[in-house]
């Protein structure tokens, strides 16, 4: 059902509703209502009374000054949100519940066979963060079905399907073929045993979307070791702060291999740190620096708390003292960057990826070969460290080419 003939007025009125039966706080409600509120006394100015997405934009430059959906200020970015959740509501009559949870709950005529699919996956070995995010697309299916009052998936049609891909129209082009890919492979299964007469993969749209390699951000020695430098170790904080930084610069561990380290890791009898790494669930061995073991000692005698409930290394500081979580890492090397009055460009990341990816570079520019760096940095194969020779720039240049020599007024030579 769709609601271009509603007004304004109407509107709002049936998407606090819906926003009501999400589980949306009061207070976010509220907020929202002081944009619409703005938003028909624009309309009125304007002499409009039924909303559409169009006019949305338009109120959003007018009034925020919002013509871009880039670098929003948080207050921006509220505004927008606003809008852009009505005009969806307008465009597709369904809003999606925000609930996370650890076993996420589908309508009831889908709850057993949508369980069942992410049961199937996690049995065949998919990751945690893939089943993830098989289940937040599958709860927004299973909210659109139930939208349109289909209480049988063996009564899903074409219509359905499309309609359901319509309403991916704000998502990223990266996230939007990420949903039709996983679509394809749910439709593939309902097929294959027998849960739909019809193999609905085909209709899914295709989308002519192509993953492009993104050049990692990397930054130079200089400034790394600014950063390092910049860390007050005489407190607490700065002493496990230097310790993490230290690891992800100077051994290239991942944001959560770095969270998952345990005193069972640290072999000081061979100096070497030994893990299982969490993305590839392959063993790496890396020697333990001198620096680096210096600093992880310099921390645990100094700064680490006493807690029981975990044999993790790195914890929070401050109550509930426990182990800390990856995108907590991101936070203190950002701030610690800033600090150091690192230059933050815009799209560059600036977590502890980030120093991965220098590691890698300031090893290239060492004339490091590949199958080392691979092997540092716990790749599977070198065609996932071959992307660092993008950033290889002694080596591109030489392969630059001497452009071919120009010879200009070569015609009849004018007087």
């Amino acid at each position: 059902m769709r609601h271009q003939k509603n007004e304004v007025y109407e509107l709002i009125y049936k998407f606090k509703i819906e926003l009501k039966k999400a589980q949306y706080s009061d207070s976010t409600i509220r907020g929202f209502i002081t944009v619409w509120n703005r938003l028909t006394n624009y309309m009125i100015i304007m002499g409009k009374t039924n909303y559409t997405a169009k006019i949305g934009m338009d109120f959003l430059e007018a009034e925020y000054d919002v013509t871009v959906y880039e670098k929003l200020t948080p207050r921006n970015k509220y505004y927008t949100r606003a809008i852009n959740m009505l005009s969806d509501y307008l465009l597709h009559g369904i809003i999606f519940s925000r609930r996370r949870q650890e076993m996420r709950n589908y309508h009831p005529q889908f709850q057993t066979l949508f369980q069942g699919y992410i049961d199937k996956k996690r049995a065949d070995g998919f990751s945690k963060s893939t089943l993830q995010s098989y289940e937040i697309y599958l709860s927004r299916f299973s909210d659109y079905l139930n939208s349109r009052g289909f209480i049988d998936i063996r009564d899903i049609d074409d219509s359905a399907v499309l309609g359901f891909t319509e309403t991916f129209i704000r998502y990223s082009p990266s996230v939007i073929h990420s949903t039709l890919c996983s679509l394809r492979v749910f439709f593939h299964y309902l097929f294959q045993f027998g849960f739909v007469s019809k193999d609905f993969a085909y209709i899914v749209p295709r989308d002519g979307y192509r993953q492009r390699t993104k050049i990692p951000s990397a930054y130079p020695k200089k400034e790394v070791e600014k950063l390092l430098e910049s860390i007050d170790r005489g407190n607490p904080k700065g002493k496990r702060d230097y310790a993490i930084i230290l690891i992800a610069a100077r051994l290239g561990l991942r944001a959560q291999d770095i969270c998952n380290l345990s005193f069972m890791n640290l072999k000081w009898e061979t100096n070497t740190i030994e893990l299982l790494q969490q993305k590839t669930k392959r063993p790496v061995i890396l020697p333990m620096l001198e620096d680096v073991g210096l600093a992880i000692i310099d921390y645990l005698k100094y700064a680490r708390p006493e807690c029981e409930s975990t044999k993790a290394i790195f914890l929070r500081l401050i109550p509930p003292i426990g182990k800390l979580k990856a995108p907590t890492l991101h936070s203190i090397v950002t701030l610690h960057m800033r600090t150091a009055g690192i230059k933050i460009q815009t799209g560059k990341k600036h977590g502890p990826h980030a120093l991965r990816h220098s590691l890698a570079s300031a090893l290239l520019e060492e004339n490091t070969p590949l199958p080392i760096i691979s092997e540092v940095l716990g790749h599977t194969n070198t065609e996932s460290t071959s992307v660092y020779l993008k950033i290889d720039i002694n080596q591109l240049r030489t392969c630059a080419l001497d452009p071919l020599t120009f010879e200009w007024n070569k015609g009849e030579e004018v007087f």
